[in-house]
């Protein structure tokens, strides 16, 4: 599964969303034309990213909603749960430690790290605010693997210092800045810069 398009990977989380969503609503069995419909994709394309990760359902008789989320949820994630930590105990790092769709998928946010002694010790949910300092010590101790950064882009480098040196094996990026970590280790990175999206948004809007 190591040649699957990142673009590919990116819609079978959506699927997943899609599937989760229909599920809720007591829903047992969906189509590809339906879940296609639902993501706004063809049919073709659903059938295409699903094939990577092996073969689901028969053809005519549709998808087990149950099923295919269990297996697309075990393969996307290797594990039952993640342990997570969030980088800057601002107002978006917080916001984002109490998301509940975090723990509902299975990602545990256990710590949060920050450099401003006011709010090291403190707790935000049942996540305590660590020393930015003491990162690679507590990543460690409490098996985090990803990090999501909420940091000023101005404390960025500090950041990429401490996560290069650590065990963290993928981030999660709110900061609109283009990380640069000074390792050999290989660190997955996704973007998330909401200003960008606002962009394509505004310019959707014009057409």
């Amino acid at each position: 599964m190591k040649n699957i398009p990142i673009a590919s990977v990116e819609r079978v989380a959506k699927y997943i969303r899609c599937l989760k969503h229909l599920q809720s609503k007591g829903e047992e069995i969906v189509s590809s034309k339906k879940l296609a419909e639902h993501t706004q994709v063809t049919p073709e394309q659903v059938r295409k990213d699903l094939s990577y990760f092996g073969k689901f359902g028969k053809t005519g008789t549709g998808y087990n909603i149950k099923k295919v989320v269990k297996r697309l949820s075990n393969i996307l994630k290797g594990r039952k749960n993640w342990n997570v930590c969030i980088i800057g105990a601002g107002a978006l790092g917080t916001a984002l430690s109490r998301y509940q769709g975090f723990r509902d998928a299975g990602y545990n946010i256990v710590a949060l790290f920050d450099k401003d002694p006011e709010k090291i010790g403190k707790k935000i949910g049942s996540a305590e605010v660590y020393d930015i300092k003491k990162f690679s010590d507590i990543t460690k101790k409490k098996d985090i693997k990803l990090a999501i950064i909420a940091v000023p882009a101005e404390s960025i480098e500090e950041v990429e210092e401490y996560i290069a040196k650590s065990q963290i094996k993928g981030v999660l990026n709110f900061v609109p800045v283009t990380l640069n970590f000074n390792t050999k280790r290989k660190i997955a990175i996704i973007e998330v810069d909401l200003a960008q999206k606002l962009y394509i948004l505004s310019y959707l809007t014009k057409k």
